[in-house]
């Protein structure tokens, strides 16, 4: 009977200690009353038929199933949780054992001291634990990625016990078997969550720099927008009085033609305000207006809304860059070529083309562009396109190379895509 109520108290220090955490008052409801009554029947009978110590692992998964009815299943939560509650309740009695051990010399505990020792751990848990404010703890841990490396630190440190206690006293129970495993899985899945979080702040850091790098293109963009903007009136009386000074008809068309082409290469890049993406048009604009000083004939259409494509902006940014840094540079070396080509459009699918005009070229010397170290522009090159291949591999992406032609005239188009994508 005694053993009984120990095994109850426990459970209950255990359970007001889960509410404290989960910043829950405690109710004895439906709830409650079926968890701890299968807890009970399910305790009583393991100590009835003496059965083994490890079929009271079965207790966590109840309490695990407790956790999620009584609040939410939410694994990450749950498992912090239970984790510091076996932590509280058993460090509290252990404080509470210490006295009977040392004090009065007690080595073997009576059923009466562990119901003393259970009273008194139960009491300490109910009125002194809230005010410790111990919930802070875990609160924090929840908003915080620092929990994966203090499990990671638990789960090495309880294998290293664990294997000390082998090697030492050649003691090897069902119990510390299944802690040893699950202590290697939690590892191995924390390093490849930890992995993938460095990889994913790493992404993080790289776009704000991306952000801070093109913002001053961006802004030069808006600036030279809103200064065409002021003269806008003088160009439009311009345009409109020049009907007094030609005689002919003819004339005046010629002249209105000539004023209007020189208005739209000065603002033949301010389209790219209508990208929607910051990062994009900065950097289109100010590889546009380095490239416009090559003398390089630029044309583009950059229709792009949330950018949603499982890929991170720099990498676009790469992708774009390679791709007119290579184009560019055919251009430059090929004679009487001088047209480039650029396109980005995000509707059902996700498509950047950058195309160069250039004579024809075969396909067995395509199939060479994206080798690593493969280039026609000297040593130390050629290892552009081998990274937008491998990009467009690690992304899902595909990528095309290909002889056109357009109104008569030669392109090798190089296009990136991504099909299905969600808008």
């Amino acid at each position: 009977m005694i053993t009984n109520v120990c095994l109850l108290l426990e459970i209950l220090s255990f359970i007001f200690c889960l509410h404290i955490l989960y910043e829950k008052r405690f109710k004895f409801d439906i709830i409650s009353a079926s968890f701890l009554s299968v807890y009970m029947i399910f305790m009583i009978v393991i100590n009835y038929y003496h059965l083994a110590e490890h079929y009271t692992m079965i207790m966590y998964f109840l309490i695990f199933w407790y956790c999620g009815v009584r609040f939410s299943f939410n694994i990450k939560v749950i498992l912090i949780n239970i984790v510091f509650c076996i932590i509280i309740v058993g460090g509290i009695q252990m404080v509470i054992s210490l006295p009977f051990v040392y004090i009065i010399g007690i080595k073997w505990f009576t059923d009466f001291q562990l119901l003393m020792v259970n009273c008194l751990a139960f009491l300490t848990i109910v009125i002194l634990v809230p005010k410790c404010k111990i919930n802070r703890i875990t609160r924090y841990l929840r908003n915080k990625e620092k929990v994966q490396n203090i499990i990671l630190t638990i789960c090495i440190s309880l294998i290293i016990i664990l294997l000390f206690s082998y090697k030492e006293f050649k003691i090897y129970e069902v119990n510390q078997a299944i802690l040893l495993f699950v202590s290697i899985v939690c590892i191995f899945v924390l390093a490849e969550r930890m992995g993938k979080y460095k990889i994913k702040a790493k992404e993080v850091e790289t776009e704000l720099k991306m952000h801070e790098l093109y913002a001053d293109s961006f802004q030069g963009l808006i600036e030279n927008i809103r200064l065409r903007q002021h003269e806008f009136d003088n160009h439009i009386n311009t345009i409109y009085s020049q009907h007094f000074i030609y005689e002919t008809y003819e004339e005046l068309v010629e002249a209105q033609n000539a004023y209007c082409k020189v208005l739209s290469k000065e603002n033949r890049f301010n389209k790219l305000l209508g990208s929607s993406n910051p990062i994009i048009a900065g950097f289109l604009y100010g590889k546009f207006i380095e490239i416009d000083k090559l003398g390089v004939d630029i044309a583009y259409h950059v229709q792009i809304s949330e950018l949603d494509v499982e890929i991170p902006i720099y990498k676009i940014v790469e992708i774009l860059g390679d791709l007119i840094n290579n184009a560019t540079e055919a251009i430059v070396r090929n004679e009487g070529m001088s047209k480039l080509y650029v396109s980005i459009l995000e509707d059902k699918r996700f498509e950047i083309e950058v195309r160069n005009e250039s004579p024809y070229v075969e396909y067995t010397e395509i199939d060479k562009f994206f080798t690593k170290g493969f280039s026609s522009k000297g040593e130390g090159r050629g290892l552009g396109l081998y990274n937008v291949k491998n990009i467009c591999r690690e992304y899902g992406f595909d990528i095309y190379c290909e002889n056109i032609k357009i109104e008569n005239t030669d392109w090798l188009s190089f296009k990136v895509i991504k099909e299905n994508v969600t808008l």
